[in-house]
């Protein structure tokens, strides 16, 4: 039996229910400039590097004297080439990163699974890392780093004035079809291995029925990607689950079957995006 509510105006309450629920704003042509400052005072002592490529939205080919290096900007996503906006930021970086920055690593890994370098990039006192997530060129990652509270401020900002990615019409859809996150259980309880469906994400539907075969469901780092099979519908005041490990499927109860854990207990992001690329919506939660 699908979970349904009471009535239509429980349901839109329920849009921002929950400690990390992200509500979708709505947007008007010609969103104020950013109260959010992108210059944090003169750089912290860093790594002077001269700029050979820039390869993505966060990501650069560096020399550091003599030797070449990759950087993949901390604390950042930006689109992957082939989504939605992905050359727009990859095109914003290159023409406001220069030829000379100064590389500030920060943390205890310096380096990521591919082996490039994590860190601040900065052009002068302009931190780009947050200067491209207030802009709406990326989105800031729940994970924790030095500078987080500052890069989640941005991204709040960007995301409630509609600007870069986040526009409606471009990554976002041009009118809100209504789904939403309802719930997303991070921590299934005892140990995530031996209990992967009790971490599960609960959306919801406050507007007309919608067929959300070919939609994705992802997490911050676009590692983890679930598309909803054929014939997955979701009416008005309907709720659907999508659990993170394997089981037999029913209309109301979906099993990702991901290999190991999904969402990141020390703070993630969830986005559903529709089968045009636009993010429909998105709940960011800060973990423990």
């Amino acid at each position: 039996m699908r979970l349904r509510l009471v009535a239509v105006s429980l349901l839109l309450a329920a849009c921002s229910a929950g400690t990390g629920a992200v509500t979708t704003p709505t947007t008007t042509p010609g969103a104020p400039p950013s109260t959010v400052a992108t210059t944090l005072g003169p750089p912290p002592p860093g790594t002077a590097a001269i700029v050979v490529a820039v390869l993505d939205g966060d990501s650069l080919a560096v020399r550091i004297g003599a030797a070449a290096d990759e950087v993949r900007l901390l604390g950042i996503n930006a689109p992957e080439p082939g989504e939605c906006h992905a050359d727009e930021s990859r095109d914003r970086l290159g023409e406001a990163v220069g030829t000379d920055v100064v590389i500030v690593v920060s943390g205890d890994e310096t380096r990521d699974q591919y082996g490039r370098l994590l860190a601040y990039v900065y052009q002068g006192s302009r931190n780009l890392n947050q200067w491209l997530v207030a802009e709406g060129m990326a989105i800031a990652v729940a994970a924790a780093h030095p500078l987080r509270p500052e890069f989640l401020a941005a991204d709040e900002d960007a995301w409630s004035r509609g600007v870069g990615m986040w526009a409606r019409g471009v990554c976002r859809p041009a009118a809100d079809p209504g789904i939403f996150f309802f719930d997303l259980e991070f921590d299934a309880p005892g140990r995530d291995d031996e209990n992967p469906n009790g971490e599960f994400v609960v959306l919801g539907n406050s507007g007309a029925p919608v067929a959300i075969a070919g939609w994705i469901l992802r997490d911050e780092s676009s590692l983890h990607r679930f598309e909803f099979p054929v014939g997955t519908n979701l009416a008005t005041g309907e709720f659907l689950i999508v659990r993170s490990g394997c089981g037999a499927d029913a209309t109301d109860d979906l099993h990702w079957c991901a290999s190991g854990s999904v969402w990141n207990n020390a703070g993630d992001t969830a986005m559903l995006i529709d089968s045009n690329g636009a993010i429909v919506a998105r709940w960011r939660y800060l973990g423990h």
